[in-house]
């Protein structure tokens, strides 16, 4: 059985997963008051385990060869969120090249506009559906990982 699996990032942002982490221990501050001590910490544990689900969740496309189903989703402690997609074929695995812009400002209202670019690869079905996989400024980078790909596909 052939499974391709292509790691797409953090799915939760790291401000996210730091909010969530200050507001479960303030949460189990506080039920430390209002609840007698054993209830607090059987409480305080239920809340804990979500946390490792919400701070290691990856965004993930998962290509079964042998099924012939592709999933693009979450994976996040052994438990997939999404459902796998049937698909025809895989056309090509191709790159973008796209200019991006970022504005920032200084304290006296100085703007200062910094354009660079970032190339982005992409999946393409034989039905035309496109799969975001990942992107990266050097085009060197983004080359390397996209032939890794291309040769657990099997595609030129």
């Amino acid at each position: 059985m052939k499974i391709i699996r292509i790691n797409k990032g953090k799915a939760v942002s790291l401000p996210i997963r730091f909010v969530t982490v200050v507001a479960a221990v303030i949460i189990t501050i506080k039920l430390m008051d209002w609840l007698p001590e054993p209830w607090s910490i059987i409480v305080a544990m239920a809340i804990c385990t979500f946390l490792p689900a919400i701070w290691f969740a990856t965004k993930v496309i998962i290509i079964n060869e042998e099924n012939k189903t592709i999933f693009d989703g979450a994976w996040t402690m052994g438990r997939k969120l999404g459902k796998p997609v049937k698909y025809d074929g895989i056309e090509k695995i191709f790159i973008n090249k796209v200019k991006t812009k970022q504005t920032m400002y200084s304290l006296s209202n100085k703007q200062n506009i910094l354009a660079n670019h970032e190339f982005q690869a992409y999946l393409k079905l034989i039905n035309g559906d496109k799969y975001y996989l990942f992107s990266h400024p050097l085009e060197e980078r983004v080359e390397e990982k996209v032939t890794k790909i291309r040769l657990k596909l099997g595609l030129n």
